[in-house]
């Protein structure tokens, strides 16, 4: 059995129980299985580099949000940011702790600097996330018979856009007004957590690591729509790039909710994006969403591991390090 037929018979099992739960008997298996075998690698292979490309791009952008902290060199943030990634895909959200604590630990930087600059990319993150979902809505060509709730979403993108750009706007009065914002937090835990958030938010403060922060973010967010579109056309969707940006956004956001080391949560966004926004058949919708699940997730955690295994390193190790702060 060469690789391909193995991992269509792993996803065709994984699908098997999910498919019957949810659609019965109805679940077009032809469908699902031409969707599976006629993907195209070297567009996957693409995308895949992209991601990585993505890595190196987050990791120019820390060590801009890092240097009044500490100067890091590029190479050791870009593995941070490699194994990092590979923590949340298998461990879910809580492996969210693990890129501070590497830099902590591995390079000697202030745990509590650290987790500010991931709150901080984090927060950018969830603007330009909102500030690209209102933009590819604006941009998107739906079908001509998609619901009336989708196009009613499609003409109000602009408040989306909106939105964003007030949260943006926010943060600078929030880095201007912490103090006296902190006064007012009713917990201890909640007043740390905002002088932290205040203390990331220092590159506000110099117009070059605004522009160079800003600058980054949308770049990265560019490369992470590239790649998506990249997986797409290995799909065999011809897509354009703002519908592919749709669909990947809305995995993403679904991607929160998933149990470790399997999704759900980015597989049910990105089938419930590809039938109710552009009315792909369910049975192709979800045999693509393994695909994509798979060619997003599996590159990073294999690369992680090697990575670690490489440095004879684990995460009870990681645990044990002493931390600078």
């Amino acid at each position: 059995m060469n690789w391909k037929s193995l991992f269509l018979l792993i996803l065709t099992a994984i699908a098997a129980f999910v498919a019957y739960r949810v659609w019965g008997s109805d679940f077009d298996w032809s469908l699902f299985y031409s969707s599976l075998w006629n993907i195209q690698i070297g567009w996957l292979i693409t995308s895949i580099a992209a991601t990585f490309l993505s890595y190196v791009v987050r990791a120019v952008r820390w060590q801009i949000l890092l240097d009044p902290v500490k100067s890091i060199r590029i190479k050791p943030l870009i593995s941070a940011n490699v194994v990092g990634f590979s923590a949340i895909f298998v461990l879910g959200r809580a492996g969210e702790v693990i890129r501070p604590l590497w830099v902590a630990r591995r390079e000697r930087a202030p745990l509590s600097a650290s987790v500010a600059t991931i709150v901080v990319e984090r927060v950018l993150d969830t603007f330009l996330i909102l500030a690209f979902f209102g933009l590819s809505l604006l941009l998107v060509e739906l079908p001509v018979a998609a619901s009336g709730t989708v196009k009613l979403m499609k003409d109000r993108a602009w408040l989306v856009l909106i939105i964003s750009v007030a949260a943006m706007i926010f943060l600078f009065f929030f880095r201007s007004k912490n103090d006296r914002i902190v006064r007012f937090a009713p917990l201890t835990k909640i007043a740390s957590l905002l002088k932290n958030l205040s203390a990331g938010l220092s590159f506000l403060d110099r117009g070059t690591s605004l522009a160079l922060v800003i600058t980054h973010s949308l770049l990265l967010w560019i490369v992470i729509s590239l790649s998506f579109w990249f997986m797409m056309l290995g799909m065999n969707f011809h897509f354009s790039i703002p519908a592919a940006t749709l669909v990947m956004l809305v995995s993403a956001v679904c991607s929160l909710v998933q149990v470790p080391g399997i999704g759900g949560g980015f597989q049910a966004g990105y089938v419930f994006c590809m039938s109710t926004f552009f009315l792909i058949p369910h049975e192709q919708a979800f045999a693509t969403a393994l695909v994509a699940w798979v060619a997003s997730y599996a590159p990073t955690v294999v690369a992680g591991s090697v990575y670690m295994i490489s440095q004879g390193l684990s995460l009870k190790d990681l645990r044990a390090a002493p931390v600078a702060d």
